[in-house]
């Protein structure tokens, strides 16, 4: 399977991308303007304007906003935007200028693309308002096109021959060689009229502020994704953490109850004892060697679980009534390690009474992919509870951390009758 994070974190990659998506963008003029000069002259000048507009696209994402804008020095950045609009409008007349002087003393082929030949020979552009602002004559002498005081870049003159008598109103122009047709400009604008012409202006800083809006976009997206995987670093460290914090209080709290099984079974004299210490060392086993991993498999936790209602059963009268049962397979399943013990642990903390009727009653039942255990035990409001338990009230911690919207717990509290059943969805191989 294709892991898209570790691609996307490819600096080859990422390099790449941005090749292909600013050749694109170097393209992408000469494919969408209607009316197009065939001089290299025009696709130098369209190539270095673009240069410098991705230039404050990078200037902008890599200087501009690290510098300024993320450390909240507005008003810098503000007036570092100023500057760059206010340079790329120079930059862009400049260009304009010598355009225009080159075209003041050569001529320039036209391609009309999307045009229509009518039966007279005639060429309608369409739409009628090209890339340059232009109005289109009757040939003059010499079959070359006259367009006093057209447009073009500017408020440079198209003159040639003799003035027309008439203007077309409808962009309709006689055809010329392959589809061309050929100006000759004379008089260029001066620089300072091209640099306060609206085309230009509006140009210029559109595009700039295009960059500079497109930059602060992706930069700002970037930063809130960072930010977001920081967070979820932090909350999984936390998690992790807490985790850890809670398993220690576990460990000590267990053997802390086994010792004092153990210690009243050797205080009886009970043949149980040695059977006690084998379930106990079975039990430390599991708590070493595997309550330290993230998961371990459902069948070790019920087993875990059977040694230790063995170790309790041993200490209790004949007379109490422990009931244990398991439905279903747990082959295949994986648990969070000493999640189930808790609840057991609490039924023979509060359960038990050597003089009243006392009852416990676990059911553990596995189905598909959801482990449900089911603990009954009697309960006597006249007794008060050990103080500084924290069995239950940590596994409720845990849950709550590592089975978001995968479990439930229901605590049913009774005159006589205590009730915890849970359930969890589980993971497989």
């Amino acid at each position: 399977m294709i892991n898209f994070k570790n691609i996307y974190r490819n600096r080859l990659f990422i390099i790449g991308l941005h090749i292909i998506a600013w050749t694109c963008f170097l393209l992408l003029p000469f494919f969408i303007y209607r009316l197009r000069i065939l001089h290299p002259w025009f696709f130098t000048r369209e190539i270095i304007d673009n240069l410098f507009l991705i230039g404050v696209f990078y200037l902008n994402i890599y200087v501009l906003i690290p510098r300024f804008f993320t450390l909240k020095k507005i008003v810098y950045y503000f007036g570092c935007v100023l500057l760059v609009l206010v340079f790329i409008t120079l930059q862009q007349a400049v260009m304009d200028h010598y355009f225009m002087r080159y075209l003041a003393t050569h001529k320039v082929d036209l391609s009309l693309p999307g045009a229509s030949i009518d039966s007279t020979g005639k060429v309608t552009l369409v739409p009628a308002r090209a890339f340059m602002r232009y109005r289109a004559f009757a040939a003059g002498e010499n079959g070359v096109y006259a367009a006093p005081r057209a447009r073009f870049f500017g408020n440079g003159r198209f003159v040639t021959g003799s003035r027309p008598s008439e203007f077309a109103r409808d962009s309709v122009m006689a055809p010329g060689p392959n589809g061309t047709m050929t100006l000759m400009p004379v008089g260029p604008p001066t620089f300072w009229q091209h640099m306060f012409f609206p085309e230009v202006l509006r140009k210029s800083v559109l595009a700039a502020l295009l960059m500079l809006l497109m930059s602060g976009f992706i930069k700002i997206a970037q930063e809130w994704f960072k930010s977001e995987q920081q967070r979820e670093a932090l909350k999984v460290e936390k998690l992790h953490a807490e985790l850890k914090f809670l398993k220690s209080q576990i460990n000590p709290h267990f053997l802390f109850n086994c010792l004092n099984t153990i210690y009243s079974l050797a205080h009886k004299h009970s043949a149980q004892t040695e059977n006690a210490i084998i379930k106990l060392s079975t039990i430390m086993r599991y708590m070493i060697y595997e309550s330290n991993e993230d998961m371990v498999q459902l069948q070790h936790e019920l087993q875990y679980l059977q040694d230790y209602i063995d170790i309790q059963k041993l200490r209790l009268p004949s007379g109490i009534q422990v009931d244990y049962q398991e439905c279903g397979s747990p082959d295949g399943l994986w648990i969070e390690p000493m999640l189930l013990i808790p609840f057991v642990e609490n039924a023979f903390k509060h359960g038990i009474s050597y003089t009243d009727h006392s009852f416990i009653s676990i059911v553990v039942t596995v189905e598909q992919q959801v482990v449900r255990m089911l603990v009954k035990n009697s309960l006597f409001p006249q007794r008060v509870g050990e103080q500084g338990g924290i069995g239950l009230q940590n596994v409720l911690k845990r849950l709550e951390l590592l089975y978001i919207n995968k479990h439930e717990v229901t605590i049913t509290e009774t005159e006589h009758q205590f009730i915890a059943d849970l359930k969890i969805v589980l993971k497989n191989d």
